[in-house]
């Protein structure tokens, strides 16, 4: 990654909670946590944004926890295929998908 990237990406990480509140604004805070229905402001909370670090992972990463869930199902396996790439993101940071 990049020095400017970088920078970027840990200034988004300080900021989590107002770029939760800005982009995901369907979700609420609760705990430690930013909670919404997906990657696309849907309401809900099957997806989940991490506000501060902790030993888990840095601010700003988030899970979908409904795309995991359905990566376990052992009947989905054409479904795990074509959604391999969302799986993996999953996982990413939200500073890069920001």
């Amino acid at each position: 990654m990049s020095r400017d990237a970088s920078e970027l990406a840990q200034r988004l990480a300080r900021e989590a909670e107002a770029v939760c509140r800005y982009y995901l604004s369907s979700g609420k805070r609760e705990g430690r946590y930013w909670l919404v229905g997906d990657v696309h402001n849907t309401p809900g909370r099957s997806m989940f944004v991490r506000l501060q670090d902790s030993t888990k992972g840095p601010a700003g990463k988030w899970t979908d926890y409904v795309a995991a869930k359905i990566m376990l199902r052992p009947d989905a396996e054409a479904l795990s295929r074509s959604r391999l790439a969302i799986s993996t993101q999953h996982n990413g940071v939200l500073r890069e998908v920001v």
